[in-house]
């Protein structure tokens, strides 16, 4: 008994016990940091998922020339968060890439909520102007008798103002900001389909 009590006490005991509670630390904290690593190696996957569909949407809207409600793009930067963890993952040229397409990214969405923000500045000066032309019409319509005429009378010149409207006032758009967009997804490189986006994948541990 008082072998293993002495044996407890010694130094090499102790020295091996200090070892085995850091070396134990040590896995807990590997293991935390691996499972760290695929935490955000998802989240970024989510994300650049949804931005490369965002983007295509995007595309075929500027393309058809419907700028009008347009999608959001990147609702967080998670590659500015969680960067630092992948630096030894990636080579220069992929890092690169995911810089590009985040920057890229952030400014299309800029683009987009201001384009949007247009669309109901205009729509909403539209329906001011409306309401203004509507009242102009119903002054011209009090020496009107009948109600069957003033309603007539009002219908044509609500369609007719419609019409021309319609026809004639398109949504404002300011120029550069659609330039900006087209000159921007342009240069934005998809990532999923590239060597970079398959490495974010299998950090994932995922197979699609």
């Amino acid at each position: 008994m008082e072998f293993f009590v002495l044996a407890l006490n010694s130094n090499f005991f102790v020295g091996v016990a200090t070892i085995v509670t850091g070396l134990a630390a040590w896995v807990v904290y590997s293991l935390q940091k691996k499972n760290t690593k695929i935490q955000a190696a998802r989240v970024l996957l989510t994300e650049i998922r949804t931005a490369e569909e965002r983007l295509e949407q995007i595309r075929e809207k500027v393309t058809e020339g419907s700028t009008a409600d347009l999608p959001g793009v990147l609702s967080t930067n998670s590659w500015a968060t969680y960067s630092p963890l992948f630096i030894s993952d990636f080579d220069q040229d992929e890092l690169k890439l995911l810089n590009l397409f985040y920057n890229n990214a952030a400014l299309i969405e800029d683009f987009a909520r201001r384009q949007n923000d247009y669309f109901w500045v205009t729509t909403e000066e539209r329906a001011k102007i409306t309401v203004k032309i509507i009242a102009d019409f119903a002054k011209s319509a009090i020496d009107l008798q009948d109600r069957s005429q003033i309603d007539a009378y009002m219908s044509g010149k609500r369609s007719q103002f419609s019409d021309i409207l319609d026809r004639h006032n398109l949504p404002y758009s300011p120029k550069k900001t659609k330039q900006g967009m087209e000159e921007l997804l342009e240069r934005t490189p998809s990532v999923l389909t590239t060597t970079c986006g398959t490495k974010l994948k299998k950090l994932a541990n995922v197979d699609t």
